[in-house]
């Protein structure tokens, strides 16, 4: 270890002086050539950094007594490729064959939690996924480790290994519930391409927070906002029990006065009021402007006497207003326009008054959401997505805004992995009726490598007994 440092320290010091002399003598570069330099050197100490310390702990279980006990060399200087956010690196280590029947593996490997066929780090799978929920898989590559060359597919496939997030993956255990007399829940959904360019599919997006707060003069945010995301394709109610779930378990249900579920009017948001605690339904005012463009665009005039009984909630003025506008409508497909947009405004309107005269009621953002949450990563651009990816990006762009981050997508990573701990004293590694191995023998046989000696330090492994 010692002997790396000291050869990075000449390295970086000579070429730093280099970079320098070009700066001031001949007056070309500046501090960025300087940050770039360091940055790569900073790299490479990390990749042999590594590389040192899993063949210094690899040599140390192969002098363990405690291992010549139980496990028996079968093939040394096995070749092992690692990608990290240093970039990719190779070490060797040696392939053990059990004594007592339980297989072969790389003892090495099991220690540190690196699998069998595994590739990339945890770490940087993680950091891979989390940037893959703001930008393009081939960006997201780019980014997460600019030394190496990864494919998109390789990022679609660090997002499978990860999963379908739960959209309570975040929370954590409740120990005084909050009381509110208001809640609000808001829903909308987008609409995503499919890859095969034909057809179009639904994500959904709930959220529930407690009211709008001010953070300056120009701009609000809402009170402990909590996301739910997905496709929920003809499982609506999946949905709605996880609202409902996350509300039992952090608010006082008995304190709630009234649950304002605000959206456009879909029949599946309207279901949620079957499961909200004492539900107030509003309506979207996005949508309401929506449908009254829609009945007056060739009638304008006519729109302000429309709005006027709206804010008015005067139904029988709506009813006129709307005769009004067929009786001009010559047209066929702009009356049929008019009529949907009459029976949609009709249909709705308990959630019109409501908005008008309750209070406590508040307009709805679901629109912006939805554009800020969801659109602009799935939908605002030319793009196709599969079911399977359309559901995990979805619930993805929740966990974000739920406040996931790269640490906790690399807990997911851990919990969600088969465990392949080791007993190193009464697990079997055989494969039941199959007489397969779980690492199989190889079939080929890599030459020694020649090296010199390691003086790397052997720090707490020392204390781990095989």
């Amino acid at each position: 270890m010692n002997n790396i440092i000291q050869h990075f320290h000449e390295k970086i010091t000579s070429e730093l002086e280099k970079e320098i002399e070009n700066i001031f003598l001949n007056g070309k570069g500046d501090i960025t050539e300087i940050i770039s330099l360091v940055k790569d050197n900073l790299d490479e100490l990390g990749c042999k950094i590594l590389k040192e310390v899993l063949e210094d702990l690899d040599k140390m279980i192969k002098e363990s007594g405690e291992r010549k006990k139980n496990w028996v060399v079968q093939q040394s200087e096995m070749k092992k490729t690692l990608i990290t956010i240093f970039g990719e690196f190779q070490y060797f280590r040696v392939y053990y064959k059990s004594k007592g029947g339980k297989g072969f593996t790389y003892l090495v490997d099991d220690i540190v939690g690196i699998e069998r066929y595994q590739r990339i780090d945890n770490g940087l799978t993680a950091k891979i996924v989390a940037l893959a929920s703001n930008y393009s898989y081939h960006k997201s590559a780019e980014i997460a480790v600019p030394r190496v060359k990864l494919s998109r597919q390789t990022v679609k496939n660090k997002i499978r290994q990860v999963g379908e997030i739960d959209n309570s993956v975040l929370d954590e255990e409740v120990k005084e519930k909050r009381k509110v007399k208001h809640l609000y829940v808001e829903a909308d959904e987008d609409h995503i391409a499919l890859q095969s360019g034909k057809k179009k599919t639904i994500t959904r997006l709930v959220y529930v927070h407690e009211g709008v707060e001010k953070v300056n003069k120009t701009r609000n945010k809402l009170k402990n906002p909590k996301y739910f995301s997905g496709l929920y394709k003809n499982r609506v109610e999946d949905l709605w029990l996880e609202v409902i779930d996350y509300i039992y378990e952090n608010y006082e249900i008995d304190e709630i006065e009234a649950t304002y579920l605000a959206g456009d009017g879909a029949e599946w948001i309207k279901t949620g009021l079957h499961w909200l605690p004492r539900p107030k339904y509003i309506l979207d005012r996005y949508h309401l402007n929506k449908y009254v463009t829609k009945a007056s665009g060739h009638r304008p005039k006519m729109r302000f006497k429309l709005w006027e009984a709206l804010n008015e909630c005067d139904l029988d003025q709506v009813e006129e207003v709307f005769a009004a506008i067929i009786k001009d409508t010559e047209k066929e497909t702009k009356l049929k326009a008019v009529k949907v947009a009459r029976q949609y405004i009709l249909a709705n309107w308990s959630g019109i008054v409501r908005y008008r005269e309750d209070p406590y009621s508040m307009g709805c953002s679901a629109e912006g959401h939805i554009s800020h949450i969801l659109a602009h990563r799935m939908s605002s651009r030319p793009m196709g997505w599969s079911i399977p990816g359309a559901e995990q990006m979805s619930r993805l762009r929740a966990f974000k805004f739920n406040g996931g981050k790269a640490a906790d997508i690399c807990e997911l990573i851990k919990r969600n992995k088969k465990e392949k701990v080791i007993d190193l004293q009464t697990q079997k590694m055989l494969k039941r009726n199959t007489g397969r191995y779980l690492y199989p023998e190889p079939k080929e046989v890599m030459p020694a490598v020649k090296r010199g000696l390691v003086d790397g330090t052997y720090r707490a492994v020392k204390a781990y007994a095989f």
